[in-house]
């Protein structure tokens, strides 16, 4: 007489078959996961940065009068520009901590504004939430128009490589005031 019944190796089979389903299922709910996470991070860089870009293309478009040291028309990039505000007060915006020997402070990447005569930076305008890997701007003049192009570079801190991408934004904006070099 037979007995009815599965053998070891029926078994042993079904359990592979389905612990390979399981390992498959479980790598792709972690890829998805880890996809999202980056474009989760892409996004808050992004809007970060665009909120900084946008800021300082306020501040030089309604500024009376603008400075950039060390900027020549050969588009050579400087860490800072300063600026006189429409009350007469002065101003200037920063890449703080990218160059050595440049407003170096606790290796703390930033970008900052400062107003009144000394020049301070208090008023941070990136979270501690980035890391930036290029900050800076250029002074170009094409067809008699001045033009200052800020640059900056970030990705998420905390944030794994492969998990976070750099993200890279720049504005071109029309000086409309009294520009030095």
């Amino acid at each position: 007489m037979m007995k009815k019944g599965y053998s070891v190796v029926e078994i042993l089979v079904v359990v592979g078959v389905f612990a390979v389903i399981g390992v498959i299922a479980t790598q792709a709910i972690s890829l998805s996961l880890r996809s999202t996470k980056k474009g989760d991070s892409i996004v808050l860089v992004k809007q970060e940065l665009n909120f900084v870009s946008e800021n300082i293309e306020r501040l030089l478009q309604t500024a009376n009068a603008i400075d950039v040291p060390g900027c020549i028309d050969a588009s050579v990039a400087t860490p800072s520009v300063g600026f006189m505000g429409a009350g007469g007060n002065r101003g200037d915006v920063a890449c703080l901590d990218m160059t050595a020997g440049f407003y170096v402070v606790n290796n703390d990447k930033r970008v900052a504004s400062s107003s009144a005569a000394s020049i301070s930076y208090t008023k941070r305008m990136t979270s501690s939430g980035i890391n930036i890997t290029n900050c800076s701007f250029t002074c170009t003049n094409q067809s008699n128009q001045n033009y200052i192009e800020f640059l900056i570079s970030a990705s998420a801190k905390g944030v794994d490589a492969a998990e976070g991408a750099a993200v890279t934004t720049s504005r071109k904006i029309l000086v409309r005031s009294n520009y030095k070099k």
